[in-house]
């Protein structure tokens, strides 16, 4: 199951999925706009001189070594000391030949001299996946119109420009922000693409006009709230790929666990789930981008499943579970970017999604004390452990109380597990975990709102049957995996809670099982739309129901946090039926 994409439902995600640790992300991004303002300065320069305007370049041939130095200079020290030396050098000179009392093409080398320097120190402090990441370069964007309504407002007064330099300065940076985004835009949406176009020529229209400063920030506003959503529509594709990714290989644990108790049954079970239900979510993603190696993933995953058994020998089935495991990590390095990836923030998310969908699994499979559904059991369990497995790998760049207190969280949630503790208990300590996540990624998330996933489901039929209507079918089947996956799956706990386990097991039936072998069957679409709007009219009675409810699980801060207890993986399998 992959409850990644719960993550967007219910909560505003803050923090950019971009390459390097926390800290890092934000202090690439100042130095970085520090760059780009430096270069719309150089533009405005130009642009003086050849207007021989000498007070106005002198006052942008300044601000560079007067001002933006100083913010970058402690970073570029201690990157390269030389090469800070010399950029102070350039810059202080460039103040000086930023006149017309030079030639105009004196004048010009320098300033051309300058824009190689800025190149070089980019490259230097700046690592340089992470400059050629859009979502990196669209942040910038964003900065600098930022920047630029702000020193429009200082610069227009009732439809005259009060302050010259202050107009240039936004007008500079407005530029700056195109000159990127022209370098990105095939990288963007299409759509989206030709909206901050149109956006841009209104601004400099506006700019032109001297409009007002309220005019001037809607227009800029309008490019800003565009590159928003294409960051939003980034994390949530790339979350929602490597969550399924992520459960996958908490199946391979589960298969590797069963096979050694020689459990059959459940061994097959962990090892039908990744073809059976998250490939399906995955596939539209992983055939854009490489229809081979999707194919090759589908048939890793198929035979996985034939090979999971106890009929051959312990080799051979862990020979086929290394196989698939290299072959997640090869998808992985194909679809998403290896910046993002390794990035831990996004890797962070990536563990709050697997503890949130335990906590789901966890409520189906413990009832007054007793295993009562033991797939599940075992799916909350490999979530919980795939999820520790990635913070044991990103711990070093986790504040060092913080991993303290989640490694405790982790300790306690496992005696919760092999004590067969209540689904509340187990919910408060992986909420204990998901709450300094939310901490040190600076997420301020309030409780998950049920009918947010009706509203979710309600959307992704829809538009599977839009799409099946126009023959994508693998598109159609992924939109009605994540609506069962992402959403239902958190709606049938408290279903059931409310008294209505026949209403959960139908649209279970109807929405998992039939609809979704109705569109790998290729039905004709007749039968299709009339399927999703019946589960569209079950969906308008789980709504009427939802509110009476509440929330899924309490994700309650434990204060106490209890001595490290170190937990054999072996003890945990052994209370599994």
């Amino acid at each position: 199951m992959n409850g990644i994409a719960m993550l967007f439902v219910a909560s505003v995600v803050a923090v950019s999925l971009l390459p390097g640790a926390f800290a890092d992300t934000k202090a690439d991004l100042e130095f970085a706009g520090a760059l780009e303002e430096t270069l719309g300065h150089f533009w405005a320069i130009e642009l003086n001189l050849d207007e021989r305007n000498a007070q106005l370049a002198a006052v942008h041939a300044t601000h560079p070594i007067a001002e933006l130095y100083d913010s970058m200079k402690p970073t570029l020290n201690d990157a390269d000391s030389a090469l800070d030396a010399r950029f102070q050098t350039v810059l202080t000179e460039l103040r000086d030949k930023a006149t017309v009392d030079i030639s105009r093409d004196q004048a010009q080398a320098a300033v051309d001299d300058a824009k190689e320097l800025v190149e070089t120190v980019r490259d230097t402090v700046i690592d340089a996946g992470v400059s050629a990441d859009p979502n990196f370069r669209l942040l910038l964007m964003k900065g600098l119109l930022e920047t630029s309504v702000a020193e429009y407002g200082e610069a227009v007064t009732d439809g005259a420009i009060t302050e010259a330099a202050e107009f240039q300065d936004g007008s500079a940076f407005v530029w700056r922000s195109q000159q990127i985004f022209d370098e990105i835009k095939s990288d963007v949406d299409e759509h989206a693409a030709e909206e901050i176009e149109g956006f841009y020529a209104e601004l400099w229209v506006a700019y032109d006009q001297v409009e007002s400063p309220d005019t001037v920030g809607t227009l800029a506003g309008g490019i800003i709230n565009e590159i928003d959503e294409i960051i939003d529509a980034s994390k949530k594709a790339d979350l929602e790929f490597a969550g399924a990714l992520e459960e996958t290989l908490g199946h391979f644990w589960a298969i590797e666990l069963n096979l050694d108790e020689r459990n059959a049954q459940l061994a097959a079970v962990h090892a039908t789930h990744p073809i059976a239900e998250l490939y399906d979510s995955m596939k539209p993603t992983l055939n854009d981008a490489d229809s081979a190696l999707d194919a090759r993933f589908q048939t890793v995953l198929t035979e996985l499943r034939d090979k999971a058994t106890v009929d051959i020998s312990r080799d051979q089935a862990q020979a086929a579970v290394d196989d698939a495991k290299e072959l997640v990590e090869t998808v992985r390095d194909t679809v998403i970017d290896a910046g993002v990836s390794a990035d831990p923030n996004f890797r962070l998310l990536l563990m709050k999604g697997l503890l949130e969908t335990s906590v789901a699994e966890y409520g189906e499979a413990v009832t007054d004390g007793a295993i009562t559904e033991a797939a599940e059991f075992q799916d909350g369990s490999a979530f919980v452990w795939r999820s520790q497995q990635i913070f044991d790998e990103i711990k070093s760049d986790v504040d060092e109380h913080a991993a303290e207190e989640i490694e405790g969280f982790y300790a306690e949630l496992w005696v919760a597990y092999d004590q067969v503790e209540s689904p509340d208990t187990v919910g408060t300590l992986a909420g204990g975990i998901i709450n300094e996540i939310n901490e040190i990624t600076g997420v301020n998330e309030e409780s998950n709102n049920l009918l947010n996933y009706v509203e979710t489901i309600k959307t992704l039929l829809t538009d599977a049957k839009s799409e099946y209507r126009q023959g994508n079918v693998d598109l159609a089947l992924s939109y009605v995996t994540k609506a069962y996956l992402d959403n239902y799956e958190f709606l049938e706990g408290p279903l059931v809670d409310a008294g209505e386990r026949e209403l959960m097991v139908e649209v279970e039936v109807l929405m998992r099982e039939e609809l979704r072998q109705m569109i790998r069957d290729g039905a004709p679409i007749s039968e299709v739309d009339e399927q999703i709007d019946l589960i569209l009219i079950k969906m308008d009675t789980v709504e009427m129901i939802v509110p009476e409810f509440g929330a899924v699980v309490m994700m309650v801060l434990v204060s106490a946090v209890a001595a490290l207890v170190v937990i054999n993986m072996r003890s945990r399998l052994a209370i599994w039926p």
